[in-house]
C-alpha cells in the first residue's frame, strides 16, 4: 500500500493572512503619503534593493496600497532572490529547471506561492491523501512522473498506477523474487531483484528484452544512462554493462560489505555500503577515485548530482558532501523510531 500526498496548492491562500489588515493599512498608507507616491523619485534599482528586504508580510501589504506599488511588489527578481534565500530552489545542475534560472519568461511569484504552500502543509500536516491498492506485500521501490508512477514490490510484480486517478493501469511480472529497486525513461525500464537478475524492459511493449546475470547475491540498486547500466549488490560488487547489449563491461570489487545503493552520473559512479563507506569511481576505468568517511554505520541509500552527494545512514543521519572535495559539508540528524533512512531524492524537473 502507498499513500500520495498531493501537493496542489491553492494559489490566493498565501495572500490570505495580511487581507485583513491591508484594508485599513492602505489607508492609513494614503493618509500619511498624502496620495504622493514617493516611489516614484527614487531610481527602480534602488526600490527593488528596499524592497528585497522586506519581510514577507510587508512586502505582500504594499500589493494593496496601488497599483505601482502592486506592480513593484510582484516583480520577478524579489521572489527569485527570496527563493533562494530560503533555499527553495532545486540544486541539481543539469535540470531544465535550474537552467530556466537565468529565463525572464519564469514567474518566480508563483513559483514562490507553490514552495510556501507546500512547505505550510509539509508542517502542518494538512495534506490529501491517496492509497493505492494493488501490491500483495511490501512495497520496496518507486519513481515517478507527471502522469504515472511506477513501483516494485515483495510480491514480484511491477505496477504502473495513473497519477491522476491513481488506479493500477498496468502489472509486469519477470522476476523470480522481490524487486528491490527500478529505474525508467522514455524507452527503457532497468529492474532488480533478490532472485540475483537485472531486467532491462521496453516501455513501448513493456517487454523484457533482456535479463543480465551474475551478480552471487540480490542486486539491491541499479542506475543507467544511454551507455551504461550499473548494477550493485549483497555479494559487495559493483557491476557495469552496456545499456545497448546487456554485456558486462566489468565488475568492481567495491566494498567490504553489501552494495546498498548506487548512482550513475556522467563518467562516475557513487555507491554507498553497509561497511558505513561512500565510494566515487570511473565508470571507464573502474578506478576508486575518493571515498567519503563519517557515517557510523551502514547506508542504506545514496543520491549523487554531479556536485554534491547526499547520503542516509542507520546512524540516524543524513549527510551532504561536496563530491569535488569529499568534505562534509552538512549533517542532519533524524529524531526517527526505527532509525533510519530508505531513500533519499534530489529535486528533480
Amino acid at each position: 500500500m502507498i499513500a500520495l500526498q498531493a501537493q496542489d496548492v491553492e494559489m490566493q491562500e498565501i495572500e490570505r493572512p495580511t487581507k485583513r489588515r491591508l484594508k485599513c493599512s492602505s489607508i492609513s498608507y494614503s493618509r500619511q503619503l498624502k496620495r504622493i507616491d514617493f516611489l516614484t523619485s527614487l531610481p527602480c534599482e534602488v526600490v527593488l534593493q528596499v524592497m528585497s528586504w522586506m519581510d514577507l508580510t510587508t512586502l505582500l501589504g504594499m500589493a494593496s496600497v496601488s497599483k505601482r506599488w502592486y506592480e513593484l511588489s510582484k516583480t520577478n527578481d524579489i521572489w527569485r532572490r527570496r527563493l533562494i534565500e530560503m533555499h527553495w530552489l532545486p540544486i541539481r545542475p543539469c535540470s531544465s529547471f535550474t537552467r530556466s534560472i537565468a529565463s525572464c519568461t519564469t514567474d518566480w511569484y508563483y513559483w514562490y506561492k507553490q514552495r510556501y504552500q507546500l512547505e505550510k502543509r509539509w508542517r502542518s500536516g494538512n495534506v490529501t491523501t491517496h492509497y493505492l491498492l494493488g501490491h500483495q506485500d511490501s512495497v520496496y521501490c518507486l519513481q515517478f512522473d507527471a502522469s504515472q508512477i511506477v513501483t516494485g514490490g515483495r510480491d514480484r510484480t511491477i505496477r504502473f498506477w495513473d497519477m491522476s486517478t491513481y488506479t493500477c493501469t498496468r502489472t509486469l511480472i519477470g522476476h523470480e523474487g522481490s524487486v528491490l529497486a527500478l529505474q525508467y525513461n522514455d524507452q527503457l525500464m532497468v529492474s532488480s531483484s533478490s532472485d540475483t537478475t537485472v531486467i532491462v524492459w521496453c516501455m513501448k511493449t513493456f517487454k523484457p528484452i533482456q535479463r543480465l546475470r551474475g551478480h552471487a547475491g540480490g542486486v539491491l540498486d541499479v542506475s543507467f544512462d544511454d551507455r551504461y547500466i550499473v548494477s550493485c549488490s549483497k555479494d559487495k560488487t559493483i557491476k557495469i554493462w552496456e545499456t545497448n547489449t546487456g554485456q558486462l563491461v566489468r565488475t568492481i570489487s567495491a566494498h567490504r560489505g553489501p552494495v546498498n545503493a548506487v548512482q550513475l552520473r556522467g563518467n562516475k559512479i557513487v555507491s554507498a555500503s553497509g561497511d558505513g563507506l561512500i565510494k566515487m569511481w570511473n565508470v571507464e576505468t573502474g578506478e576508486c577515485i575518493r571515498e567519503f568517511a563519517g557515517h557510523h554505520r551502514g547506508l542504506t541509500c545514496v543520491q549523487y548530482d554531479g556536485r554534491r552527494i547526499v547520503s542516509g545512514s542507520n546512524d540516524r543521519t543524513v549527510k551532504l558532501w561536496d563530491a569535488e572535495t569529499g568534505n562534509c559539508i552538512l549533517t542532519c540528524e533524524g529524531k526517527l523510531n526505527p532509525p533510519s533512512f530508505d531513500s533519499l531524492l534530489f529535486p528533480q524537473k
